[in-house]
């Protein structure tokens, strides 16, 4: 994850293991689950494998819990070594989801396996935030108020950017690739923390 900025506002992006998980597990086992926002399949697309023991119709009934959960996670003010993982074996999240601990489980090294491969041909995207808060700086004439962004970094097809809340957005690689799509969202985003 990149951090920039100073005392008084804070933007940082990049992946999220849990999210990564989450969507890995949706897309491996043909899941038909509801992502908020909705999300596409993975890029690259991974094929569907479903390990005996895997009950994918409890998965689907515990599974928009389990998202919110995750989401939660995201955006979480809170220092990431001080947070549970909701996809940790032990989280209270997975304890209290049962099918979706053991898919987690079943499908950890395939899940590890794919975000290692996918780490390998991931060229991260260049946000110019120093840039867009200066520039949201000077049409204001003034310095910005005090904010914290995160934006979370998703490896699904298609371009999407979507605002969870005034301070968690969830952006797709390819949209992030784009520097002049990625700085006019970010400006916006940051224009309304300002």
């Amino acid at each position: 994850m990149r951090f920039a900025g100073r005392e008084s506002w804070q933007v940082s992006h990049g992946t999220n293991v849990a999210v990564n998980t989450a969507l890995f597990l949706r897309d491996t086992l043909a899941l038909s689950v509801d992502t908020v926002p909705e999300l596409p399949g993975l890029s690259p697309s991974v094929p569907v494998f479903v390990p005996p023991g895997v009950d994918r119709a409890a998965i689907s009934e515990e599974w928009l819990g389990w998202w919110a959960d995750i989401i939660d996670f995201a955006r979480a003010e809170v220092p990431r070594e001080r947070q549970e993982v909701p996809v940790d074996g032990e989280s209270t999240s997975l304890r209290t989801r049962p099918a979706i601990r053991a898919a987690v489980l079943a499908l950890r090294e395939r899940t590890a396996t794919y975000d290692r491969g996918r780490g390998l041909r991931a060229a991260p995207g260049s946000l110019p935030v120093g840039e867009v808060v200066r520039g949201v700086e000077a049409a204001l004439g003034r310095p910005v108020r005090p904010f914290r962004l995160v934006i979370t970094e998703v490896a699904v097809q298609g371009v999407v950017w979507e605002q969870m809340t005034p301070t968690h957005v969830i952006a797709s690689d390819d949209f992030l690739a784009d520097p002049a799509r990625s700085a006019r969202a970010l400006q916006t985003a940051v224009e309304n923390l300002a």
